[in-house]
């Protein structure tokens, strides 16, 4: 569509744009994703990880050396424990996280994921880009130096706890503590498996609808914590964000539906899903309030082959109205700018989509590779999705949260649901309300 009005290539536009130096450099650094090649990456995916693997570079190479990590502990939900100065001792290095490396540690004895930001990059982004993410619990609180402001983040995720029937399922990994260290920030976290959930292929442990339902809805139940009690958007939603949680068969949770009380799960005996759940991660990376309704910088958005197709026409829109300004026509501008987009909760619920068309399917991307921003754009607005692969259980409702109209997929995820729901117009509710229904459809 785009590509027509001009005939002028997608990535020639980014290119220009940041040629003539309109846009901040974390606007750039996000569009370079999209238009360039590295020589150590291929894929748009890896693309995002080569970008995070630089700015740490020399760091990541210093913990290395060390083997250990001291950081001043600003908040913590264990006062005792988690405060003062923290030595974590490394164990292993687990990847790269959405703006950050991730590594296992032990603090007395104890394991650990701890997870690395650039305070510097924080706040740069921030002001760039307004308050989201970790900055985006922080709406209040002035940008007065990098101590400060992460002292009071500190202080602000431990105050800010979800305290309702959705966080009692423990379906979003805990926070310890919050650290600083130089230049850095980091956040400790429960350590659980790394594996996310489109590891977990359902062919080959026997396809079980029950187990199946009840996984998806575990991935369901942690986005409508975040949604429902913390009013929060994540906006970085991807198979990465769901990691398999070994549990003991009295520990699993939800032990009846939240929509069909009192009925029961029918599980047998042997449900893999008695001893495995999945928790939901990196949701304070991109996360951004709910009651926010201004527009987002490029900062907010996590994965790009997970965005929907309404907010990939608003980045299209916006670089081709800023090309035909600023290089064909050559207006001037005064400073640098960032591109702003909507944000809204059918972002997430899109992107859940493509999360459980992974899974459900024994992994098959939606999708295959993009590797540029052409290949992101055709496949986002003009793949025609194959849902063969999935159990036919699933399928109506896969659909409909993957249809292309913003609309019609608000409509197809409410249709069905009572009215309770549909008064509330949570989406992620609707969706875990009709996961139940086929786990109870399927047990009974």
């Amino acid at each position: 569509m785009l590509e027509q009005r001009g005939k002028i290539p997608i990535s020639k536009l980014v290119d220009e744009l940041i040629r003539v130096g309109l846009y901040d450099r974390h606007t750039q650094a996000r569009l370079t994703i999209l238009a360039s090649t590295y020589r150590e990456a291929g894929d748009i995916s890896r693309k995002e990880r080569v970008l995070i693997e630089r700015i740490f570079a020399r760091h990541i190479e210093n913990i290395q050396k060390v083997g250990e990590i001291r950081l001043l502990s600003l908040a913590g939900v264990d006062k005792k424990q988690f405060s003062g100065e923290i030595a974590c001792t490394v164990k292993e290095f687990l990847g790269f996280g959405n703006q950050g490396p991730v590594y296992s540690v032990t603090v007395k004895n104890q394991p650990f994921a701890l997870k690395l930001y650039s305070a510097r990059e924080l706040k740069d982004v921030m002001l760039a880009h307004g308050s989201f993410g970790l900055g985006g619990i922080l709406h209040e609180v002035e940008n007065r130096g990098e101590h400060t402001m992460l002292t009071n983040l500190g202080q602000k995720v431990f105050s800010r706890k979800a305290k309702g029937v959705y966080a009692r399922c423990k379906k979003m990994v805990r926070i310890h503590s919050i650290g600083l260290e130089e230049d850095f920030m980091y956040v400790l976290m429960d350590m659980l498996a790394v594996d996310p959930i489109h590891k977990l292929d359902p062919a080959k442990i026997g396809g079980d609808p029950v187990d199946m339902a009840s996984w998806s809805a575990d991935c369901a139940i942690g986005l409508c914590q975040l949604h429902v009690e913390e009013r929060r958007l994540h906006l970085n939603i991807r198979p990465e964000a769901f990691i398999k949680k070994n549990v003991e068969k009295a520990e699993r949770l939800p032990k009846y539906t939240f929509f069909h009380y009192p009925q029961m799960y029918n599980r047998r005996p042997d449900s893999l899903c008695l001893t495995t759940e999945f928790v939901m991660v990196d949701h304070l990376d991109n996360s951004v309030e709910i009651a926010d309704k201004g527009l987002k910088g490029l900062g907010t958005v996590g994965s790009w082959l997970y965005i929907p197709p309404e907010t990939i026409i608003q980045l299209l829109k916006t670089l081709r109205d800023d090309y035909e300004t600023y290089v064909e026509k050559k207006q001037p501008f005064e400073e640098v700018r960032s591109i702003k987009l909507k944000r809204t909760q059918m972002d997430d619920l899109w992107a859940l989509g493509l999360t459980l068309y992974e899974f459900l399917s024994g992994g098959k991307k939606a999708y295959g590779e993009p590797q540029s921003l052409t290949d992101m754009v055709n496949s986002v607005l003009l793949t025609k999705f194959d849902f063969s692969p999935v159990h036919p259980l699933f399928r109506d409702l896969l659909s409909g949260m993957l249809e292309k109209e913003p609309m019609k997929r608000f409509q197809r995820i409410m249709d069905g649901c009572p009215e309770r729901i549909v008064s509330r117009k949570v989406l992620a509710e609707a969706v875990l309300y009709k996961l139940e229904k086929i786990g109870l459809d399927c047990g009974l």
